[in-house]
């Protein structure tokens, strides 16, 4: 197996993220089965890489300002319960004694649930070290340009270093998925907004949960630029925070000059006690999304052999069991797992009669 990254490792969205193995606005059916399946098994992957990468298990709770969010959570925190999670609604007096220094006074109360969290960087690495064991080949800093397209095959991967031959090829790119596709001749409407995130010194304990908006998604996905606040305190004691976003046309790692004052008024909003909390860095990444937010897995429709796997939504509880779905597919082995309701199918290209004249 060769492993092509256009940058370092993790140095994209992977990397960039809050390390939160989401549960709790997971949707229900076929991909909730995967987040419980894919949680079970971080319980036991350090111990199987070998490697440890901060894995603890962290409450979430998701604070809800208005009304109308209130009865959808109440059934989704049902629906959790039901699913064997560890999960409940708090109101004003039970949200104030689980976070002490929140000023919960806007809020109607909140959502929790048991989830698990980690540090991005470091499962990265452990999976690339376990690759490498395994006989693998990583090839940081070697970005695909293009392919060869012979009968509806891939037959090769272009790189500044030359043409690579190619048996089955995996497009799992993020952001760049679509563009990557379109290459080879193959369509995914991938959307992407442009996010920011910072981190800050390391403090004593502080927060007890990750703590996140009931209107997340409606904020970022609906606004041309919006701030919706994640944070956890990490192991380390050091407070990440998400995020703030920006619709963009292109794909950059630049912070904005509003993105991270915004983010640092809002986190002050809900918690004062931070003000003297000194930041230390930020960054930004690009975070992609299909129109019905789920992800695409599966063979692209027209090639043969080019597996697309992109715009996961709950990347971290899924990751386990995807990564050996994926490995099964290129192996043509069976599928340990239903992935019908992801396939990339479900998007058909644009059809040309239909565009607009010029």
């Amino acid at each position: 197996m060769l492993l092509l990254e256009a940058g370092s490792l993790g140095g994209g969205a992977s990397g960039a993220c809050a390390g939160r193995a989401q549960i709790c606005e997971g949707p229900r059916g076929a991909h909730m089965d995967l987040v419980l399946a894919g949680l079970a098994r971080l319980e036991a992957l350090e111990a199987e890489l070998d490697a440890p990468f901060e894995w603890r298990r962290l409450g979430n709770l998701v604070l809800i300002e208005h009304e109308r969010h209130w009865q959808p959570w109440v059934e989704q925190i049902a629906y959790l319960q039901q699913r064997g999670v560890m999960a409940a609604m708090l109101d004003p007096a039970d949200l104030a004694a689980a976070e002490p220094l929140l000023r919960g006074d806007r809020f109607r109360g909140a959502a929790w649930c048991l989830e698990g969290h980690l540090n991005p960087l470091k499962l990265i690495r452990a999976y690339a070290v376990a690759a490498r064991r395994l006989g693998a080949r990583l090839r940081p800093h070697t970005p695909a340009t293009g392919f060869q397209v012979t009968g509806g095959r891939v037959t090769g991967v272009k790189t500044a270093a030359g043409l690579l031959s190619a048996g089955a090829v995996l497009v799992t790119a993020g952001a760049w998925t679509g563009d990557l596709l379109a290459a080879a001749g193959g369509h995914l409407p991938v959307q992407f907004t442009h996010a920011e995130a910072l981190i800050s010194e390391p403090l004593p304990p502080l927060l007890h949960h990750h703590i996140g908006l009931a209107d997340f998604y409606e904020t970022i996905h609906t606004a041309e630029r919006a701030v919706s606040i994640g944070v956890a305190q990490q192991m380390s004691g050091a407070l990440l925070v998400t995020e703030a976003v920006q619709r963009t046309r292109t794909i950059h790692r630049t912070n904005s000059g509003w993105g991270i004052p915004a983010l640092a008024r809002d986190l002050l909003t809900l918690f004062p006690a931070l003000a003297q909390a000194r930041l230390l860095r930020a960054w930004a990444a690009s975070s992609p999304f299909l129109p019905d937010e789920l992800p695409a897995i599966g063979w692209a429709p027209g090639l043969d052999n080019l597996f697309v796997a992109a715009c996961f939504l709950l990347t971290i509880p899924t990751l386990p069991v995807l990564s050996e779905a994926i490995a099964a597919a290129l192996l043509s082995q069976p599928c340990p797992v239903d992935l019908s309701a992801f396939h990339p199918a479900r998007f058909p290209p644009p059809d040309p009669a239909r565009s607009p004249a010029c």
